[in-house]
């Protein structure tokens, strides 16, 4: 797979290449001639033929290898930075004053380059009498334009590329998921059954561990096919589990447990089941038998961002962070490239017996 990557690489960079020459092979022909003679044969009488012999303007060809020049990194900075940056913020004016800039200073340079080195011109000549100046003018629009067209059937092929990926993956997440999966209204009526038991024998502990958990397969089964939630639902299926990993530790364990929210989260949307991996691997690691443990979780929520944060100590019993339980987090980690590709910030820290994870989803 990577092999193939690196030649796919290779002649994307060779047709670059090849695009570039052809284009110079092409200016300096059309624009380029500077002379052209005709010879007749006068040797021989019966022999009428006649030879034509172009020359070719090597000023030009300089002004033009150039203008080519100067066009390509216009043309790579716009498609590789400037729009790639703009596809990411949407500032327009502040994406304009950055290709302007950048369109003035080669013309500049290249005009200069011409004028002084090439054509050799007196300084107090108009910076526009050298020859072809127009046409010089006119490449480098022309390749601006095809800059545009460049970027952006790029990034519509990227895009596409994206949403096949995340229908795949999508459709390989439920296909695992059906085959691991018994019948949930068996799951239900059980669950209800062991619920009323317990009801019905005042076991309160029973009976809410019970609840939490038909409300996490619920979360799980019905709601989590969606492509989105709401960040309300994600956060109640939070809260189940935690009351859940509450009750599987007694008083004995000095367990703490500190989940601050801050913001409103009823209009907001999240992708299902994104944060819980990182609460659930938090428990994993972070909960001793024979040391205290905390974990902290904080959630803020602004008009443009969900900013989300677990923080707790790696006990001895896992020096390493296994990732195999729940969805795991490599997955999580994939998920966050497909879906929020651009728009999100995973920060994963790991030092001193402290694990720390930071996520920013950028929600505009």
């Amino acid at each position: 797979m990577r092999n193939r990557l690196n030649l796919k690489r290779v002649f994307l960079v060779l047709a670059h290449i090849v695009f570039w020459l052809i284009c110079f092979y092409l200016i300096t022909r059309l624009f380029g001639v500077k002379n052209i003679e005709v010879y007749s044969n006068t040797v021989n009488i019966n022999d009428q033929s006649e030879k034509v012999l172009i020359t070719y303007d090597d000023n030009f060809s300089w002004a033009a290898a150039l203008t080519l020049s100067f066009s390509a990194v216009i043309f790579y900075l716009n498609v590789f930075v400037l729009l790639k940056s703009y596809f990411g913020s949407k500032n327009l004016l502040f994406y304009l004053l950055k290709l302007i800039s950048l369109v003035i200073v080669c013309v500049f340079l290249d005009f200069y380059l011409n004028i002084v080195y090439n054509y050799k011109l007196p300084y107090e000549n108009n910076w526009f009498d050298f020859p072809f100046a127009g046409l010089h003018l006119g490449l480098f629009i022309f390749y601006i334009v095809i800059s545009f067209a460049y970027a952006f059937i790029f990034e519509w092929y990227h895009n596409e590329k994206l949403r096949n990926a995340i229908k795949q993956e999508k459709l390989k997440t439920e296909l695992n998921f059906l085959k691991s999966q018994i019948n949930p209204h068996f799951l239900f009526n059980t669950l209800n059954n062991l619920f009323s038991i317990a009801q019905k024998n005042n076991i309160t502990e029973l009976s809410t561990g019970i609840n939490q958990l038909s409300n996490i397969m619920r979360y799980m089964i019905y709601e989590s096919n969606s492509s989105f939630v709401s960040l309300q639902k994600e956060l109640e299926y939070i809260d189940s589990y935690i009351d859940i990993q509450k009750l599987r530790h007694d008083e004995t364990d000095e367990v703490i447990i500190n989940f601050e929210k801050k913001g409103s989260f009823t209009n907001v949307q999240i992708a299902p089941m994104i944060l819980l991996p990182f609460v659930e691997n938090a428990f994993k690691h972070g909960v001793s038998i024979n040391e205290s443990s905390v974990i902290s979780i904080f959630l803020e929520v602004t008009k443009d961002i969900i900013f989300f944060k677990v923080k707790n100590k790696v006990h001895h019993t896992y020096n390493t962070i296994n990732e195999s339980s729940g969805i795991g987090l490599e997955n999580v980690k994939r998920r966050l490239d497909l879906i929020y590709s651009g728009r999100h910030h995973l920060n994963i820290r790991n030092e001193d017996n402290l694990y720390e994870i930071a996520l920013k989803i950028d929600i505009q």
